[in-house]
C-alpha cells in the first residue's frame, strides 16, 4: 500500500483476479455444476468473463503482439485468402491479419463472451465491411464446413483444449487440401499453465494426419515461442 493509503494499480489488479466469487444458494443443476467445473479449472486466461475477464484481455492483447506477429508471418495470409483463428481473445490478431492482407476474410471463434465482446469492438471495422467475423464457438465442434478454410491458426491457446487431439483433427477438416494449420506455444519448460513441449505438439499433430509438419522458433531467449506448421 503506497503512503497516501491508496491502493496501486497492480494491487488493484491483484484484487480482481483473488476476489472469490459469491457462494450461490440454489442447488445448482448437473449441467451447471458441469460448467463451473470447467469455469474454475480454466481460470481467467482460459475463459476470461466479467470485469476480470476483461482486465486480462488488455494484458493479453499488450503481451500477447509479438506472439502475433511472429505466427503471422509464418502463415504468410494472402489476399483473397480465408483464414480462420481459434482463440481470438481481445482480437490483436485478427486485426493484425485484416491489416496486413486487405482482401482476405477472417472468421474467429472464441468461447468467452468477454473476449467476443472486445474483439468485436476491436475489429469493428473490418466487420462492417463483411471481412471479419467473429462468433461464440469452441474447438470441440467448430461451426464449419469442411475444406472452409484456406488456413487456421491458434497462439497460447492449445493448453486450455479439453481434447487437444480431437481439436486438431477439428482444424485440418475446416482446412482445404493444401492449406496450413498454425499452432503457437510459449516455448518454456515451466509455463504459467501446463504448456505442450513443441515436440509434443508436432507429434499430435502428425497423429491428426497433417503433413510436413515442422516446428518454428523464434530465438528470442526473453520470449521464447515454438510455432508448429501443418499442412493438410
Amino acid at each position: 500500500m503506497p503512503a497516501n493509503g491508496k491502493p496501486s494499480h497492480t494491487e488493484t489488479v491483484a484484487a480482481v483476479f483473488s476476489r472469490a466469487p459469491r457462494m450461490r444458494h440454489a442447488v445448482c443443476s448437473q449441467a451447471n455444476r458441469k460448467e463451473n467445473a470447467m469455469t474454475a479449472h480454466l481460470g481467467q486466461p482460459g475463459l476470461p468473463r466479467g470485469l476480470a475477464g476483461w482486465i486480462v484481455g488488455r494484458i493479453m492483447r499488450r503481451y500477447n503482439r509479438p506472439d502475433n506477429v511472429w505466427t503471422l508471418s509464418l502463415l504468410a495470409i494472402g489476399d483473397g485468402e480465408r483464414a480462420l483463428e481459434v482463440g481470438f481473445g481481445p482480437g490483436d490478431a485478427i486485426r493484425l491479419a485484416a491489416e496486413a492482407a486487405p482482401s482476405c476474410r477472417i472468421a474467429g471463434v472464441d468461447h468467452s463472451a468477454t473476449m467476443l465482446a472486445a474483439a468485436k469492438q476491436l475489429n469493428r471495422v473490418f466487420i462492417e465491411q463483411g471481412r471479419v467475423r467473429l462468433s461464440l464457438g469452441s474447438i470441440d465442434a467448430l461451426p464449419f464446413a469442411s475444406d472452409a478454410f484456406d488456413n487456421a491458426f491458434s497462439i497460447n491457446c492449445i493448453y486450455f483444449w479439453r481434447d487437444p487431439a480431437h481439436g486438431l483433427g477439428e482444424l485440418r477438416r475446416v482446412v482445404r487440401r493444401g492449406g496450413i494449420v498454425a499452432i503457437t506455444v510459449r516455448d518454456i519448460e515451466r509455463a504459467p499453465y501446463d504448456a505442450y513441449r513443441p515436440d509434443t505438439l508436432a507429434r499430435l499433430m502428425t497423429d491428426a494426419g497433417f503433413a510436413s509438419v515442422a516446428i518454428h522458433r523464434n530465438g528470442v531467449p526473453s520470449h521464447p515461442l515454438a510455432c508448429v506448421l501443418g499442412t493438410k
